[in-house]
């Protein structure tokens, strides 16, 4: 299994998507999301293709919202390929 960053993906409110591969079939999804547009600030969640989200943290900062994800996809222990 490897993570695949989806820059094609991106875009509204997703500022960062990676799709955790299985043999190209998506086992999990991780995202960063901003609500600034809302007077919000932003927020890292998990996703499965089956539909379950899990809510990983709201972070004040683009910076601190992309660290939290980097740092989910290190202890996947799972690389990175890809873009």
């Amino acid at each position: 299994m490897h993570w695949q960053r989806r820059r094609d993906l991106e875009g509204g409110k997703e500022l960062g998507v990676w799709l955790l591969l299985d043999d190209g079939t998506v086992e999990t999804e991780l995202y960063v999301e901003t609500h600034e547009y809302r007077g919000g600030d932003f927020d890292v969640y998990t996703a499965t293709p089956d539909g379950e989200w899990d809510h990983k943290g709201t972070f004040e900062t683009v910076t601190e919202a992309f660290d939290a994800a980097l740092a989910r996809i290190e202890e996947s222990e799972h690389p990175v390929e890809g873009p």
